[in-house]
């Protein structure tokens, strides 16, 4: 209770049955967003995890494909060779052949030791052409004999290198299956991190609608007790503190009080910054005739419709009722009200008026009188209290 305006307010908080919070709650049992954002996050690990094995397999799989390709240009070379040695063992046995041939052919019926006997001169000259045919002998032999080992080892070589082939092509056949399995697992896990990635917008647009319920369901039971709260006003007590005759200035009514001598210039206040941009702003519509409803310079205002407009243009954002903006501003004591603060009254229940406080006992609002600049002395008997609109002053 503010004791220099005696002031006290009644507090008559008549609740009825027939307002209830009829939002159905979420099932027990039902995934918040929150949960369901968690479960999405270990998926998306899991995807991750899948790329990474992915990654990796690919890169054995690549080592495995130049191992590959190493083993068949080996193939390819002992293939080559193992041509290269038949076609020498194939040209060696034509040239054996085609001097046996030549035996035949000089009808030759003995061997060439016989021959090389038989045709010397000498005891040295039988040594030599003994010696020299069997050299010619044991060379062809032994020619033929690593030309077929050659021949041998070259096929050896190949056997393994066709075994290696036959491996390096399962291994490789194993990874790419592999390397399915982990795709089709991370397409799978794609498809469970979309379809949470769904139901979490989902379930946050429901949780946000679920709670901007509460909040407007919250608004309207304060808008509602305030609306059923009686204010019941000391006039005495306020004639004493203002020196005020409230009679003589009550000839108007309900219609508001009469504007400061008739003077509807653009108020002359000291204020935040802020506080003097909204009092600009609403000094721009001084005159301006009153229209229920109204909350803008082409439609006209009304009381509440002008302070939301004016505060707006100075950056801040107050709801569209008086009511509304009461419990939308800090309460605070006459005392401490400044220029740019809100003045609140009631006609009996709730609260029906606002003005934008100038100081020095007067406020601008816009009443059946139009936008004015005017005294609160009339006011005071209707005088609910004072709101500061955050971060104004």
């Amino acid at each position: 209770m503010n004791t220099k305006w005696g002031r006290t307010a009644v507090m008559t908080l008549a609740l009825t049955s027939g307002f209830m919070y009829t939002a159905q709650p979420l099932q027990a049992d039902a995934a918040t967003s929150q949960e369901m954002t968690q479960k999405k996050v270990k998926i998306d690990k899991k995807i991750k995890k899948l790329d990474n094995e992915i990654k990796d397999l690919k890169k054995k799989l690549q080592k495995k494909m130049e191992d590959y390709k190493v083993t068949q240009k080996d193939l390819k070379k002992v293939n080559a060779s193992i041509v290269e040695t038949e076609k020498r063992i194939e040209n060696r046995s034509e040239i054996i052949d085609d001097r046996l041939k030549a035996y035949q052919k000089n009808d030759s019926t003995v061997s060439p030791y016989i021959e090389a006997v038989l045709g010397s001169d000498s005891i040295t000259d039988l040594v030599s052409r003994a010696m020299s045919v069997k050299t010619i002998i044991d060379a062809d032999q032994n020619l033929l004999e690593e030309q077929e080992d050659d021949k041998q080892k070259l096929a050896d070589q190949k056997d393994d290198l066709e075994e290696t082939k036959v491996k390096l092509q399962k291994q490789f056949q194993q990874m790419q299956e592999e390397e399915n399995a982990l795709e089709t697992k991370k397409a799978e896990n794609k498809v469970t991190s979309l379809e949470l990635k769904k139901q979490i917008a989902s379930k946050k647009e429901e949780e946000r609608i679920a709670k901007e319920l509460k909040e407007k369901e919250k608004e309207a039971q304060k808008l509602k007790d305030l609306q059923n709260t009686q204010f019941v006003s000391d006039a005495s007590n306020a004639d004493n503190d203002n020196n005020a005759d409230n009679d003589n200035n009550a000839g108007n009514g309900n219609n508001g009080g009469s504007p400061d001598d008739g003077n509807q210039s653009a108020p002359n206040v000291s204020g935040s910054q802020a506080a003097t941009a909204a009092i600009a702003e609403a000094s721009k519509y001084l005159g301006t005739s009153y229209v229920w409803g109204g909350s803008n310079p082409a439609s006209g205002f009304d009381c509440s419709g002008l302070t939301q407009w004016s505060f707006k243009q100075a950056g801040y954002s107050l709801p569209r009722t008086a009511a509304q903006q009461y419990l939308a501003t800090k309460k605070i004591d006459r005392s401490s009200a400044k220029a740019g603060d809100l003045v609140f009254f009631s006609y009996g229940s709730g609260v029906a008026h606002v003005g934008i406080y100038l100081g020095n006992n007067r406020m601008l609002d816009a009443q059946n009188n139009g936008v004015v600049v005017e005294s609160l002395d009339w006011w005071n008997q209707y005088l609910v209290g004072f709101g500061r609109v955050s971060g104004v002053n």
